[in-house]
């Protein structure tokens, strides 16, 4: 069916395009011809009680359309729009085309036979689908399908997955899951039960407009099992050691901004000396997220 809408839409818009100007140009020059002189004859027999019948309407025919007095000549607007209209035509008929043919290869692709268990490759295949339907872009579901399926071969099954999807969606509306998880699909794995008294405590530290899209960033924040108040405290060390006029209030901004700072930083081996530390001592990723992160303080 699609593809008879693609066919005729193509072929109306050519005779749109190609055959209409032909007319447009053609008429005006014959309309302002004048009839042939034995038609002009004919009229004249017939009018003056003549012959009439089969021997006018012969030499009528014979002197072809263009002289037929019910032919209109087609204005410049409704040219433009019948080719207007044959391309939007030709659009939807190609977009459902194109969903069609997907639908079909995707139906095709994941169909297991009959007495037959599904295999791994299906089994990512659906997930990869599943998570495109989220809103993912297909590079970043076929990451987390497969990162899911290397943690536990449980997270190809697609409806646990949704339903671990939806609990999380539930749980923290403001945040955007479908980002959130492909920064770290282990969060998929969380207990809520868990993840609320870490989430309690982000809320009693950072404002309340940050904690979302720190959430989203650095999803580590929801399972890691050290308490965000022990971690804050380390960091906010670590940022100290760096910019030593740095204040508590400062470092809080830091991370609310750069809340990856919070895994980054306190774990590097050069902290754990007692001195002072260049930034140049740190990783080109981490430097780049500290200087964001405290750009207001020392710009």
């Amino acid at each position: 069916m699609a593809a008879r809408l693609v066919m005729a839409a193509t072929w109306a818009a050519r005779a749109g395009a190609a055959i209409c100007p032909a007319r447009a140009r053609v008429n005006p020059v014959s309309a302002r011809r004048s009839p042939p002189s034995r038609l002009t004859t004919a009229r004249a027999s017939s009018a003056d009680g003549g012959p009439s019948g089969s021997g006018g309407g012969e030499e009528d025919d014979v002197d072809g359309s263009p002289e037929d007095s019910s032919y209109r000549p087609v204005s410049g607007e409704e040219l433009k729009a019948a080719v207007q209209e044959c391309r939007e035509i030709l659009e939807e008929a190609t977009r459902i085309a194109g969903e069609q043919a997907r639908a079909e290869l995707a139906a095709q692709f994941l169909k297991v036979p009959e007495g037959v268990q599904g295999s791994l490759a299906v089994d990512m295949a659906r997930v990869q689908l599943f998570f495109q339907g989220k809103g993912m872009r297909p590079y970043q579901a076929e990451k987390v399908s497969a990162t899911l399926i290397e943690i536990d071969s449980i997270y190809g099954d697609v409806e646990l997955l949704a339903v671990k999807f939806d609990r999380l969606v539930r749980t923290l509306p403001d945040v955007d899951v479908s980002e959130m998880v492909f920064n770290d699909p282990r969060v998929l794995t969380v207990k809520i039960a868990d993840a609320v008294p870490r989430l309690i405590e982000l809320l009693d530290m950072f404002p309340l407009d940050k904690v979302p899209q720190m959430i989203t960033e650095a999803p580590k924040l929801l399972y890691e099992t050290e308490p965000i108040p022990e971690r804050f405290g380390r960091t906010c060390e670590c940022i100290k050691r760096v910019y030593p006029k740095e204040t508590t209030e400062g470092c809080k901004y830091a991370i609310s901004e750069e809340p990856t700072l919070m895994f980054d930083l306190p774990d590097l081996q050069i902290f754990q000396k007692d001195e002072r530390v260049d930034i140049a001592e740190l990783p080109m990723a981490v430097q780049e997220s500290l200087v964001y992160a405290t750009r207001n303080e020392h710009e």
